[in-house]
């Protein structure tokens, strides 16, 4: 299969790779493999459950909340014209029938990118995002450098500048990493602040680690692919982001990820003995118990 990104764009994605986001060409919305009866049966197939919500959403309800599902995944993709709803079928690569372009098409992506995330990766997935017509994304973070890929209907996504500490503090990826998936929280007074993209078939998006993001689809479902790549590097960064949050719940103001190279070491040090420790006092009580019953 040849690559369903442009050549002559492959400097734009050297050059902005993580560091900011740009609109980008494709082809991959010419595959037939998109039609609505190949994704009911990869639906089936796929060894991750699918994420969906079949409840109205706004931009700032976050996604810790997915509401009720008042139908099955079935229903839901068979009713999605008129459902509000919104389907994420996971790591489409796993599929054992179209697994193969999948990862192809992620393959092409870190050909494009070049070493500075070929050397990187540490983890890449595939998911297929299916929303209803008006349907909306809800404003969110994510811990993983993404590639957005329209391949059906239309919609308008509205990217923020990640390093811009009045739209996401450091508390706030503080939360996040500690297991709150809601920790970015939407500011509407900032909104005018935002990179506005019209999505539409054949059109993509380069989204850096935590850009801040929402999507308001358009009058039709949309279909689009989301490539997601965790990083090595960013895997320090965020255990560093975990002890902060203990620190600041003790009352101090530790330095952000990158600040200090020396604090940075001695919280990573710090947390590989928290994470030892915990399993070795679990032996203990255990241990102990049985003594105490011989």
């Amino acid at each position: 299969m040849p690559s369903v990104l442009m050549p002559d764009q492959q400097q734009t994605f050297i050059r902005n790779f993580n560091r900011s986001s740009f609109e980008f060409d494709h082809t991959l919305h010419h595959l037939e493999l998109f039609t609505v009866p190949s994704l009911f049966a990869m639906s089936a197939r796929l060894p991750d459950p699918a994420y969906f919500s079949t409840v109205e959403s706004a931009v700032g309800d976050g996604w810790k909340n997915v509401g009720d599902r008042r139908r099955s995944l079935q229903e839901t993709l068979e009713t999605m014209e008129t459902s509000n709803s919104l389907v994420l079928l996971r790591h489409c690569e796993k599929d054992p029938v179209l697994g193969p372009t999948f990862r192809r098409i992620m393959a092409d992506v870190i050909d494009h990118v070049g070493a500075n995330l070929g050397d990187d990766v540490e983890a890449g997935r595939a998911t297929l995002v299916i929303s209803s017509p008006g349907r909306v994304t809800s404003y969110h973070i994510d811990a993983e450098v993404n590639y957005l890929l329209q391949i059906q209907g239309e919609k308008l996504l509205h990217a923020f500048d990640p390093n811009d500490k009045t739209i996401l503090g450091d508390s706030e990826l503080e939360a996040f990493y500690s297991g709150d998936p809601d920790g970015a929280r939407y500011k509407s007074e900032r909104q005018d602040r935002a990179q506005i993209y019209a999505l539409q078939p054949g059109k993509g998006v380069h989204l850096p680690l935590h850009a801040p993001h929402w999507a308001q689809n358009g009058a039709g479902v949309s279909v689009g692919l989301s490539i997601n790549f965790n990083l090595r590097s960013s895997a320090r960064s965020a255990t560093v982001y975990k002890v902060n949050r203990r620190l600041r719940k003790a009352g101090f103001a530790p330095a952000a990820p990158g600040v200090s190279a020396l604090q940075d070491e001695l919280k990573l040090a710090a947390f590989r003995g928290m994470s030892f420790a915990k399993p070795m006092l679990r032996y203990a009580r255990v241990a102990g118990a049985r003594g105490e019953r011989e």
